[in-house]
């Protein structure tokens, strides 16, 4: 990602509604599906960010990793030291160390993916657990996955091959944020038809779609996605903008 952007990750998602929101949804897939707790140092959040997770599941003693030197220095000034720099098709770890590995919309940012999900299943013990998020539908893309460096939006069924190909079994496999999904497909189609009709700059750096919002409606959105998480303790949802999925190395 761009230096702005992990500067306005880092500023935005202690509050965020999507980054709230999401964060709500992860904890709660892990603590209905996983069925018994990964010990302590051996969950490995790839892709860490600017290290909202690794504070929230800190009890866990999660080891961070990023490519991103940035990413990792906004993580330490969270108090936050367990952390690597590495590529993520490289992992620098153990075959089988891992009891639980987060992707948290880190796969779509690695051209190859089928290279990465080999590497989650060799350093995740026999029967380990991956927690997965990524964006759904190839028709949302827009500048939003250009400013994040993205390289693809999948399909269900696009993952679920990769996951299969890579020896990884579903146990809890939804769609999520499905209630803000009608907003954002509107949003991006009126987006892209006032692209055509408007002469865009070339030289135009795309900006991701953080919108800022009135702290009310911000509060209402992380309510609705904390809704969310509930109903998927029981149900897979029908739609959303992205994929969650948490999966289990075959043993």
């Amino acid at each position: 990602m761009n230096v702005e952007e992990y500067e306005k990750m880092y500023h935005l998602e202690d509050t965020y509604w999507w980054f709230q929101g999401r964060r709500a949804i992860i904890q709660d897939v892990l603590k209905t599906f996983m069925t018994s707790p990964p010990r302590p140092g051996r969950v490995l959040d790839v892709g860490c960010g600017t290290g909202l997770m690794l504070g929230s599941i800190a009890s866990w003693k999660p080891v961070g990793m990023d490519f991103s030197p940035l990413a990792l220095e906004f993580c330490r000034s969270r108090g936050i030291d367990k952390v690597v720099q590495a590529d993520v098709v490289r992992l620098p770890f153990a075959d089988g160390s891992m009891d639980l590995i987060l992707a948290l919309d880190l796969m779509e940012h690695v051209e190859r993916d089928d290279l990465l999900i080999r590497e989650f299943n060799r350093v995740l013990r026999p029967g380990g657990y991956l927690m997965a998020t990524v964006p759904a539908h190839p028709s949302l893309w827009s500048d939003h996955d250009v400013a994040l460096h993205h390289f693809r939006r999948y399909t269900q069924r696009s993952f679920r091959t990769l996951l299969k190909e890579g020896r990884f079994k579903p146990v809890k496999d939804s769609y999520g944020i499905f209630f803000m999904h009608p907003v954002i497909v509107v949003f991006r189609t009126l987006q892209k038809l006032w692209q055509r009709s408007m002469e865009v700059d070339p030289t135009r750096r795309p900006k991701t779609h953080l919108i800022p919002l009135p702290k009310p409606l911000n509060q209402l959105l992380v309510g609705v996605l904390k809704a969310e998480a509930a109903l998927l303790r029981w149900i897979d949802l029908p739609q959303g903008t992205s994929l969650v999925v948490l999966a289990r190395k075959r043993k």
